[in-house]
């Protein structure tokens, strides 16, 4: 709105790519979002800003995962984490790193180097006291960590800020339902490449009550909703649940 009254801002290659977003992920018009999210950066190139290029670069990510192979498009949540950092917005990098770790277990990026990558993650989220972003983060950590053979969480990861004060990971994430929701849906998937039946069925059932009672969809990567899908098959063949195979 601001843009269409005054004219062009620094801010208003954000508001293009967020257009293009709103098109693509909840609309599903992928042409029409993408061709937003181009022009959004093609502007943020012509007038940058350092204040504004790396929220600008880490919304474009979204539809693009959705329309470029997703194994390269990730690394534009790297170029943002790079961005904002380099301008000072250490919580928005922190936000940036965490999506970037995230999407490349998705991708199936190898597993060893990101275990790496979330180790170094959670150690400058530990320095600047994210701990919020570490509660959104650990449960994936912990899938990644046991796919890789350490059955153990690293002393060095978990919930303690810089200080040294300590938190509980439950007490934080129940105030979030993407949190908890994370939670649910990596420990299912977990359970369901062990072949844990039981755990795999009660974070499924946890997942769907939690997003019943918040409304909350969650990540828009799909390839969390294909999972899903898989395990809700798993559970419906072995119970003989229509209700189950449905989903």
């Amino acid at each position: 709105q601001i843009t269409l009254k005054h004219g062009m801002s620094p801010l208003s290659p954000l508001a293009f790519v967020q257009y293009g977003n709103y098109n693509a992920i909840i609309r599903q018009n992928y042409e029409v979002g993408y061709h937003y999210v181009k022009l959004g950066l093609a502007l943020m190139k012509q007038s940058p800003s350092r204040a504004n290029d790396g929220q600008i670069i880490f919304n474009s990510a979204y539809t693009r995962m959705h329309v470029e192979p997703m194994q390269t498009s990730v690394e534009f949540f790297l170029d943002a984490f790079k961005t904002a950092m380099k301008s000072g917005a250490t919580r928005n990098a922190m936000k940036c790193a965490f999506f970037y770790d995230v999407a490349c277990f998705w991708a199936g990026k190898k597993l060893d180097e990101l275990a790496r990558s979330m180790k170094e993650t959670i150690k400058q989220m530990r320095f600047h006291k994210n701990l919020v972003m570490i509660s959104l983060m650990l449960p994936v950590v912990r899938v990644t960590l046991r796919m890789v053979g350490e059955s153990a969480m690293p002393p060095q990861i978990g919930l303690m800020s810089a200080s040294g004060d300590t938190h509980n990971e439950e007490d934080i994430a129940d105030k979030i339902p993407a949190a908890m929701l994370g939670k649910h849906i990596n420990e299912c998937y977990e359970a369901f490449v062990f072949r844990e039946f039981d755990k795999a069925r009660d974070c499924a059932e946890k997942f769907i009550s939690l997003q019943n009672q918040t409304m909350y969809s969650g990540s828009a990567l799909y390839s969390r909703i294909f999972y899903f899908g898989l395990v809700s098959f798993w559970i419906g063949r072995e119970t003989n649940s229509n209700r189950w195979i449905a989903r």
